[in-house]
Order: C-alpha cells, then structure tokens, then sequence
C-alpha cells in the first residue's frame, strides 16, 4: 500500500469507529503517515494539544528506543465529562499530570503553564490488535494511539504516588518515573521536539497502560485529589 492509503485507513476508521488490520511500516514511512493522519483530524477537529509517550526508562526499553515520541491531540479529543464513551475496540487508561501550554518555549516555562491538573489518558487505537502486539512505528503511524484524555482535577505537584481502580479493584499503583526528571522536564523535551508548544499536553503515563472496556467504573487516588469516570 501507498502511504496515502494507510493514512486513508487509519482517517476511516478513526472516523467510523472501526478497527483495520495492522499494516507493516517502517520508520520514515511512519512520520509521514503520523503527519498527515494528525493534520487532517486537526482539520476536522481542531487543535488540542499532544500526549507524550514511552516516558519511563521500561518503556523505552521494552520499544527499544532512545527517547519518547509525541502524538497529537485534537479539541474533540480533549474531555471535562467524566462520563466517558469508549468507541475502539481497544482502549486503555493511563494516569498522567496534564497540563494547559500558553506558547510554551524552554524561556518561559516557568509561567506559560496556566494550570495542572490529575488526568486520565485513554489510548485507542486504530488497529484491530491490543499494544503489546504493536510495534514503535505502528503506533506512531497511529498518532500515537491518540485517543481521549480526560482533565480532571488541579493540582499544585507532581504526585507522588498514584492508585488506579476498576469497579472498586485496585489494578495498578505507582510512582512517577520519567526519564527527563518530572513533568516539566517531559515538557521540555516536547519542547525541544515541536519548538512551542500551546494546549493541553498529557505529560506521560504515571501509571498504566491498563486495559479498559465499555460499562466500568474508574476511580484514581493520589495524596491530592480523587477521580472518578465511567465508560459507555
């Protein structure tokens, strides 16, 4: 397949809410997939922000990789409701410091941030196989797997530590473990990435990935704030 097919595949099915099966891509092909998928789901949707990825030296190790990778986030995407519709086949939660960019450049990080929140990233992608079985650059082909991210309640830290229920069952719990530090080193690292960054940014996964489905109730704990959502 030509690169504008796949990019036509993962467009549709993002659009109907449909799975594809995953398609083999290499690392270059991948950004251009990545760049065009995300401009016209920006074009339909507006401009959000962007989610960073493979935030944790695991990570990093387990995708064989040397830094993280960004995806992008669209405004539809961005979401205050905690009742939560989860239209892909696979989705998952992931527990994330979330903050809103004003024109952040690495010279005024200290207050282009206007506020901080305790979110939840949901992933989902495109592809009709579950993360474990995706590669580095079907995922970043797939933005990502840019799927939702809730904002959910301000903080004034970094948490330092963070629980994750489904239906009342403790799944995961964890501390933050970013390979630049804390969240404002991740932002700077997009920073250097994309130059300015304005928006919602999902700073990187505190927790999680874990596995979500449809008809649940998730509840996050950390020392600050509680969160609670249901899926649809």
């Amino acid at each position: 397949m030509r690169i504008e097919e796949k990019v036509d595949l993962l467009y549709n099915a993002y659009k109907e809410k449909k799975v594809v099966e995953p398609f083999e891509v290499g690392k270059e092909e991948a950004e251009k997939i990545f760049a065009l998928f995300s401009e016209r789901l920006v074009k339909d949707e507006g401009f959000g922000g962007y989610k960073i990825s493979f935030v944790t030296p695991e990570s990093l190790n387990r995708f064989n990789i040397i830094e993280p990778e960004y995806g992008i986030l669209t405004q539809k995407m961005i979401v205050m409701d905690n009742n939560i519709t989860i239209p892909f086949k696979y989705a998952y939660a992931e527990i994330e410091v979330i903050v809103k960019a004003n024109s952040c450049r690495e010279d005024n990080l200290n207050s282009c941030i206007s506020e901080t929140y305790l979110g939840i990233e949901i992933p989902m992608t495109r592809f009709n196989a579950p993360l474990n079985r995706l590669n580095i650059f079907q995922l970043k082909a797939d933005d990502m797997a840019s799927g939702l991210v809730y904002v959910g309640e301000r903080i004034n830290k970094q948490p330092s530590e963070v629980s994750l229920y489904i239906d009342g069952e403790l799944k995961a719990e964890g501390k933050p473990n970013f390979v630049y530090g804390d969240y404002l080193g991740m932002l700077k690292w997009l920073i250097k990435k994309v130059r300015e960054v304005s928006g919602y940014v999902s700073t990187g996964s505190i927790v999680g990935p874990i596995p979500l489905n449809n008809g649940v109730k998730v509840k996050v704990v950390s020392e600050e704030v509680e969160l609670n959502i249901k899926t649809y």
